[in-house]
């Protein structure tokens, strides 16, 4: 029992911590930061609601509604989140509101004292393993739902992934609660709860962690918003369309004049982009990875990408990836479009079609047969 206190206790202060800060962040797109944020406060909750079962304190009448109200919560938020990210505008729509009916039914239940209440413990498993099974099922179909967020969609499986490994830590928790009650027990340190708490535990000190030094995993979140689309020239696609023949113009022919030390470091980036050719990376890199390899802060270095090339530190990356694109079209006529478009660095055939598309004016398979191969 002290075992499992101290467990859900640390959790619970975990939690707080972390939804407050998701939530009073002013970066990124707001509701992703806001359902994420809720969804640690409902995390934090139920082991603040299960510790005071477990010490039998009750602190006002009708406490014990508050946590299968909450538990009801947690798997239709994980859903619309994903259900966020696969949105342009990352905006929320009035169909999600259907996803609290869980939750409100669970309340009335309650509050009625219906004979329903029997189910309600298989009810809430249902649940989880329902929504659990959608995201992870609609994700490995269709993984290109992910595309609206570009490079970052490579980074945002992952973290849907640690999300779906807190969710079931928690159906886990909730399982063996259930399995215990059918048996005629009360809820005790089984040899299931205890290390299925530390596994909970063990999740949100690696996402604080995470958050503390701008992982990746989470660096995306932040900035999916704050970086303005790049709309090139119209003349400047025209003469890509109409000249194919002309040599790519390299990126520091892009450049105007701005502060010599961002000057200096975005040479710096060019310089390691075009050495370790990070642009093709499997699943890209990021402006915190790109920082830290030149020891710089990402800020620093997003406004050195933005004033000397006049675009977003992705949009440069995806306009590399283009010009490589272009280059193997071109001098390697038997490569499958699939096949460039993998080893020039793009993830999703949605993404490389609509930035081939941006740059060129055309697509891929456009752009080999319209133009004329050129010598090595």
């Amino acid at each position: 029992m002290n075992e499992l206190v101290m467990l859900h206790s640390a959790i619970a202060l975990l939690c707080l911590l972390l939804g407050l800060h998701f939530l009073l962040s002013r970066q990124g797109r707001p509701w992703p930061l806001r359902f994420t944020g809720a969804t640690y406060l409902l995390y934090g909750s139920q082991s603040l609601w299960f510790v005071l079962a477990l010490q039998q304190i009750e602190l006002f009448a009708g406490q014990a509604m508050f946590r299968p109200v909450g538990a009801m919560l947690l798997a239709p938020l994980f859903w619309c989140f994903f259900q966020l990210l696969q949105r342009p505008d990352a905006g929320l729509r009035r169909r999600d509101l259907w996803h609290l009916a869980p939750a409100a039914l669970t309340f009335y239940l309650l509050l009625s004292h219906s004979a329903w209440l029997d189910y309600l413990d298989l009810f809430l498993l249902l649940s989880y393993a329902a929504y659990l099974s959608a995201v992870g099922i609609t994700l490995f179909r269709a993984p290109a739902l992910l595309a609206p967020l570009g490079d970052a969609a490579p980074v945002a499986r992952r973290y849907l992934q640690l999300q779906g490994a807190l969710l079931g830590s928690n159906l886990l928790i909730e399982a063996a609660l259930y399995l215990e009650l059918q048996q005629g027990g009360s809820p005790s340190p089984s040899a299931l709860l205890v290390p299925a708490a530390a596994l909970f535990l063990l999740l949100h000190l690696l996402t604080l962690l995470f958050a503390l030094q701008r992982s990746p995993l989470l660096e995306w979140l932040y900035q999916r918003g704050s970086q303005k689309p790049h709309v090139p020239q119209s003349d400047l696609i025209r003469q890509d369309v109409q000249r194919p023949a002309d040599p790519p113009a390299t990126l520091a022919d892009r450049t105007p004049a701005v502060d010599e030390k961002l000057q200096e470091l975005y040479q710096r980036w060019l310089a390691l982009l075009e050495q370790q050719q990070l642009y093709q990376l499997e699943f890209g890199i990021t402006l915190a990875q790109a920082a830290r390899k030149l020891q710089v802060p990402a800020r620093q270095l997003s406004q050195a990408i933005n004033q000397c090339y006049g675009a977003s530190f992705s949009v440069l990356l995806n306009d590399k990836r283009i010009e490589k694109a272009k280059q193997l079209l071109l001098q390697s006529p038997p490569l499958a479009v699939t096949e460039v478009m993998y080893q020039a660095g793009f993830a999703t055939k949605s993404n490389f079609h609509k930035e081939f598309a941006r740059v060129t004016g055309t697509t891929p398979s456009a752009y080999r047969l319209s133009t004329p191969a050129r010598p090595d």
